[in-house]
């Protein structure tokens, strides 16, 4: 392997690497603020939010890793698709960990006396949710397209999930004032859940243009 190979063999595999930190975070961001909704617990809500920043700071250095690749190392084809595509799933999961962040948010602010709705239908979308992160991102690992768009495929089920959800709760807000603000706030929770499944179903695009080159509308 030439000079110029190797630095751009190394520098790939820092990205590689400090994109599955990345991805760590965003795993328990999403399963720490879905405890704490179940759990009704404040202090566990608090620290998804206080991490968010280490998030945001991972993504700048990703962000600054792949512009130097490109400036510097000029990558060609498969390198270059898997530079830029880097840089795009390190938005997407910054992306995720602040939809998570805002579920947690919404927990700090919910009166914990309430706890009626559709729990059963938020929780499945938020182990959904963290199986396709798990799998996605193996599919970027393993350059595995395959199953990037089995993945993707799987953003049926949250997005039915969350019509039962929020029709379900908007029966609720319709008809009982007292607990219109609650089910608004599980409304809420049930939007950022199906957000995370977009996100997750853009990084799977994200793979399989980087083993392709094809640029696929899945989900």
């Amino acid at each position: 392997m030439t000079t110029p190979h190797r630095l751009l063999a190394r520098a790939e595999a820092q990205v590689h690497k400090n994109l599955f930190t990345m991805t760590d975070k965003a795993h328990q961001a999403v399963e720490q603020a879905m405890e704490a909704l179940k759990t009704q617990n404040a202090d566990l809500a608090q620290e998804v939010v206080d991490a968010d920043l280490q998030q945001n700071l991972l993504m700048r250095i990703v962000e600054k890793e792949c512009l130097q690749i490109l400036a510097t190392l000029e990558p060609k084809a498969s390198d270059l698709r898997e530079v830029v595509a880097s840089l795009q799933i390190a938005t997407e999961l910054e992306r995720i960990s602040d939809h998570a962040k805002d579920i947690a948010n919404i927990v700090l602010n919910m009166d914990a006396s309430d706890f009626s709705g559709p729990m059963d239908r938020l929780a499945t979308m938020g182990d959904l949710c963290q199986n396709m992160l798990v799998q996605v991102m193996e599919a970027y690992e393993n350059l595995d397209a395959g199953l990037a768009e089995h993945v993707a495929s799987h953003d049926s089920q949250v997005d039915e999930l969350d019509e039962e959800a929020c029709s379900s709760l908007m029966m609720t807000v319709m008809s009982s004032a007292d607990t219109s603000m609650h089910a608004t706030h599980l409304l809420w929770i049930a939007y950022h859940l199906e957000r995370i499944g977009d996100r997750i179903t853009n990084i799977a695009e994200r793979v399989v243009f980087m083993v392709t080159a094809e640029t696929p509308e899945l989900g």
